[in-house]
């Protein structure tokens, strides 16, 4: 979904604050009449819920709750969370729509050198930021931090300005364009493409078919159909693909002894890892490491 405010006039930002969670924390909820709120994690992971629609909100990736509609914690933080908020406000128009609204760049009319035509800026509601963009856009969200939440210390600080009032709202604008220029990536995702994400940033923990069904809030039966119908196999033999590959790059970076390989990718047993490692590559760790710098 992407949210287009009609312009101008130009939305304009309130505030902007940081805050840290613990693990177990869960966002509040709240119905906020007329502000926009920004959540962008740094690090961590939010379960927030929106209009019945449930987002996880992983580093790099930012969620926009619109005014007058009701958002939560849908589940509790399962690691230390740490996110950059902003409430924003408009007094012009805004709708929301399944596709962004463009205007076109037509040459400048005789009769309109002194009124300015309409405009809309689209902002998708829920999206990843890349890396080229990330470092800008926490830049800026440093500079116009006024409030820090801190769990562990069940304290809320507020700050005064650190720029003028015009430099917040330039600041802001520059955020709110960087956020033009995400696309809506996470959505374009199915379910088990969403799953392989998951998997492939948490291979080092062991495999929980009903904590995926909890994060996914699928019947654990429907995250089995899912990936099935996408990669052919189960979730559990996506994840040992995913531990797999990433031994196999291992393997090959350098010459740690195997038993530390199979830790670091989340095995206990070496034993297994090597009987996993064969049943998917078709030969042992230390055969594929030879076979490897052998040929190099």
């Amino acid at each position: 979904m992407y949210i287009i405010f009609e312009c101008p006039p130009l939305p304009y930002l309130i505030v902007g604050g940081i805050s840290l969670y613990r693990k177990g924390d869960s966002h509040l909820r709240r119905i906020m009449p007329h502000t926009f709120d920004v959540i962008y994690v740094k690090s961590g992971r939010l379960y927030m819920e929106e209009d019945r629609n449930r987002f996880i909100v992983e580093k790099n990736q930012y969620l926009i709750l619109p005014p007058q509609r009701l958002h939560k914690g849908y589940k509790c933080c399962d690691s230390e969370t740490d996110f950059y908020w902003l409430h924003f406000y408009t007094t012009g128009d805004f709708f929301f729509a399944q596709q962004p609204l463009y205007n076109r760049n037509a040459p400048q009319k005789a009769n309109y050198q002194f009124t300015k035509e309409p405009f809309h800026i689209s902002i998708a509601q829920y999206g990843d930021v890349n890396k080229e963009n990330s470092g800008e856009l926490e830049k800026c969200l440093d500079k116009i931090v006024q409030v820090r939440i801190d769990k562990n210390i069940h304290r809320k600080n507020f700050y005064a300005s650190a720029v003028s009032q015009i430099k917040n709202q330039q600041l802001f604008f520059t955020i709110l364009t960087l956020l033009c220029d995400t696309e809506r990536l996470v959505n374009k995702k199915n379910t088990a493409e969403n799953i392989f994400d998951y998997l492939q940033l948490h291979y080092r923990e062991a495999f929980d078919l009903k904590k995926l069904a909890d994060i996914f809030s699928f019947h654990p039966g429907h995250i089995i159909r899912c990936v099935k119908k996408q990669y052919g196999i189960t979730p559990l033999q996506l994840f040992l693909h995913l531990r797999i590959e990433k031994a196999q790059q291992l393997l090959q970076e350098n010459k740690m002894p195997i038993e530390t390989i199979a830790e670091q990718i989340g095995f206990n047993d070496k034993a297994y890892f090597s009987k996993q490692f064969k049943k998917i590559v078709g030969t042992t760790p230390s055969d594929y490491r030879k076979k490897f710098f052998s040929s190099n």
